[in-house]
């Protein structure tokens, strides 16, 4: 279960298990409800689908608590989600997203102190990625020493910075590599999101 309480008082209750799936907000607001109700059965039920952002349940609400922590309201949270989610916000089913999705399979799980990212594109690229309190490590596969430093200086100032809690950056990490074909494109639009995440 998953319980999210707002700044402005508001709380969305996610619940997902052998008796079914349901959603609750309070103060009661049905359409709110319905739309939230529809985007988290069709995120349950593409849990490890390729192309969609999550591999099991329990990362997909990790994730759903991340993105709660930045939104005011049950109605932010919703954009949140369809942005991350790429859901159209149809009832009773959202239709499938609208970016192309890509073959790649990637894995996020927690690691000692911090996160490992384990992400495999189409291409046949691979690359590992550990997040931690005190350090970053990164394997790539094929090796490309000038794009492996790029990826380093580019993580090391994220964290050095400290914009972004270690779960945030991987998570971020995880969401565009879903969108990437190899380790160039994954690189390209890391720098954009971060970016995005750094304007004031």
């Amino acid at each position: 279960m998953l319980r999210i309480m707002f700044p402005d008082g508001s709380t969305a209750t996610m619940t997902a298990g052998r008796d079914g799936k349901s959603v609750s907000v309070a103060p009661d607001d049905r359409e709110i409800t319905e739309r939230l109700s529809s985007i988290f059965h069709w995120s349950t039920d593409r849990v490890g689908e390729p192309g969609y952002p999550f591999t099991s349940l329990s990362q997909m609400i990790y994730g759903m608590e991340t993105l709660a922590r930045s939104a005011m309201s049950v109605e932010q949270f919703i954009e949140g989600l369809r942005e991350v989610l790429e859901v159209a916000d149809k009832h009773p089913a959202p239709e499938v997203g609208v970016r192309t999705p890509s073959l790649t399979v990637v894995d996020l799980s927690p690691s000692g102190n911090g996160w490992f990212v384990d992400a495999r594109f189409q291409s046949g690229e691979r690359f590992k990625l550990a997040i931690n309190k005190a350090s970053i490590g990164w394997v790539a596969d094929p090796r490309e020493p000038t794009r492996d430093k790029e990826v380093m200086k580019l993580l090391s100032g994220v964290k050095g910075a400290r914009v972004s809690s270690d779960e945030d950056l991987a998570l971020l990490a995880m969401e565009v590599a879903h969108y990437s074909s190899d380790i160039a494109g994954w690189l390209h639009g890391l720098h954009s999101a971060i970016s995005e995440k750094l304007k004031p």
